[in-house]
């Protein structure tokens, strides 16, 4: 056995050390995640070239996607605390950057506004360059959404990284790049069942049960994204009643038979009873509001006398 890590206080001295990699103590294994970082996290190109450097090959995106998913939970701890550390902003470099920028106060607004870009580029993370290049890749998206879900859990403590991750995924994840989908029982299969399965409010006891909740009057809706195809982001249950109903167990258990067909003369409500977030990774992206201001919106459209 090596001798245990233990992680340096940050360059500019303000954050206490992140916790030791206690699996990771094998001095074989943190060798390799070093090695790893430091062959696929490319380095930040000049201010100057920074519109001219080609992107780093796509095998730098999968070596990273591969090796992480091949490590247990306390082993990606220490990845990404050592990514944090080694591969984050270039605190040196800012604080000489902001001295600048505060000596050309005095200078001509576009010496100022060319100071400011330049502390501006240079506090992008080196991993959060990273991050951008493996959203590229096949499945990238879906895998940095999970990796976000990582840092969720207690146990991770990198927080700069939960940040950047959260500021980028809201970029992507964003209202004008998301899908509406309803979801009746013609969807795919694979869809149902990843609605049975997400269902977080009121579980979905069987088939059955899961083919009434998508047929008449009911409605079923997700956002999808094209990065994540067949994943539906945040599901959403609405129930098509004659009266707004003060028992949810009479919507939730009382349907209408399965071959019946609408009589919209009988529909005048639109109770929204149950919904679901899909993907631990974007918790913080508004996503659930979003669906129901659009479902409201086409419900309205669809049937202006509804009442919700």
């Amino acid at each position: 056995m090596g001798v245990p890590w233990v992680p340096q206080f940050h360059s500019l001295g303000l954050c206490p050390p992140l916790p030791p990699c206690r699996s990771a103590s094998d001095s074989k294994l943190l060798v390799l995640i070093v090695e790893i970082l430091s062959r696929v996290v490319a380095p930040l190109p000049s201010y100057e070239t920074r519109d001219k450097s080609p992107p780093p090959p796509e095998t730098n995106s999968l070596e990273f996607m591969y090796f992480y998913k091949s490590l247990d939970k306390e082993d990606k701890l220490c990845f990404l605390t050592k990514l944090s550390q080694d591969f984050g902003v270039d605190h040196k470099s800012v604080s000489e950057l902001a001295l600048k920028l505060l000596d050309t106060q005095l200078r001509d607004l576009a010496t100022i506004l060319l100071a400011e870009d330049r502390l501006r580029y240079t506090l992008t993370p080196r991993y959060k360059q990273l991050f951008s290049h493996i959203s590229r890749v096949e499945g990238g998206v879906k895998f940095l959404v999970d990796l976000r879900a990582d840092l969720n859990a207690p146990l991770f403590l990198p927080q700069d990284l939960n940040g950047a991750l959260k500021s980028l995924l809201s970029e992507w994840f964003s209202v004008g790049l998301l899908r509406l989908e309803r979801i009746t029982w013609q969807s795919p299969c694979e869809i149902l069942q990843k609605i049975s399965q997400y269902e977080a409010v009121h579980p979905v006891r069987n088939w059955t049960d899961l083919k009434r909740r998508v047929g008449p009057y009911r409605r079923c809706y997700a956002f999808t994204h094209a990065a994540m195809p067949g994943e539906p982001l945040v599901v959403l249950h609405v129930a098509l009643t004659e009266d707004i109903s003060d028992n949810i167990q009479s919507i939730v258990r009382e349907f209408a038979t399965l071959d019946s067909d609408e009589d919209v003369n009988k529909i005048n409500s639109a109770i929204f009873y149950s919904i679901s977030s899909t993907q631990a990774g974007l918790q913080g992206v508004e996503l659930g509001n979003v669906l129901i201001k659009r479902v409201v919106c086409l419900l309205g459209v669809q049937r202006y006398s509804y009442r919700y």
